[in-house]
């Protein structure tokens, strides 16, 4: 073989290396999975307006429907801040943790999800304006990612 053909030989293998370990696995349902159900949220965001970050926590709720003939199976779910952690049925979830558990939503039928903003999770000086996520994953085909959010401005009241 001549330098050429090794040359470009070698530029190839590395071409090759360098496509295969930079493509991403993303996650996703088996095709057999998949529900052709939607789950649609009726309020997808909610405004607390001003929290003074001394009083505690705050829930805010967001009814989740399957509109589908299928049942719909919350697989995940993850908050965008450590200050925020969400509920729905045995599936409990915050930033970085989700409890593994999945939740099964009937056709025709709501689920609750339950959102906790701590706004002293950031420390006493942590206030202004604020607006969290809530990303579910579904095994919809129709809606495989739900996001809920809500905005608050959180204040320090003055003592009388």
């Amino acid at each position: 073989m001549n330098k050429y053909t090794i040359g470009g030989l070698v530029i190839m293998a590395l071409g090759i290396f360098v496509f295969a370990t930079t493509q991403r696995d993303t996650p996703s349902v088996p095709r057999k999975d998949a529900s052709a159900s939607a789950l649609v949220v009726a309020v997808p965001s909610y405004d607390f307006g001003d929290i003074d970050i001394f009083a505690g926590v705050v829930n805010a709720v967001y009814t989740l429907k399957n509109t589908g003939t299928e049942n719909i199976t919350i697989i995940s779910g993850q908050t965008s801040c450590m200050c925020t952690t969400a509920e729905i049925g045995d599936l409990s979830f915050s930033m970085q943790e989700s409890s593994g558990k999945t939740v099964i939503i009937p056709p025709g039928t709501e689920k609750t999800l339950t959102v906790t903003f701590d706004p002293l999770a950031h420390g006493p000086d942590g206030v202004g304006r604020i607006k969290r996520e809530v990303l579910l994953t579904t095994n919809s085909a129709t809606t495989p990612a739900v996001e809920v959010m809500f905005t608050a401005h959180v204040v320090k009241n003055e003592l009388p």
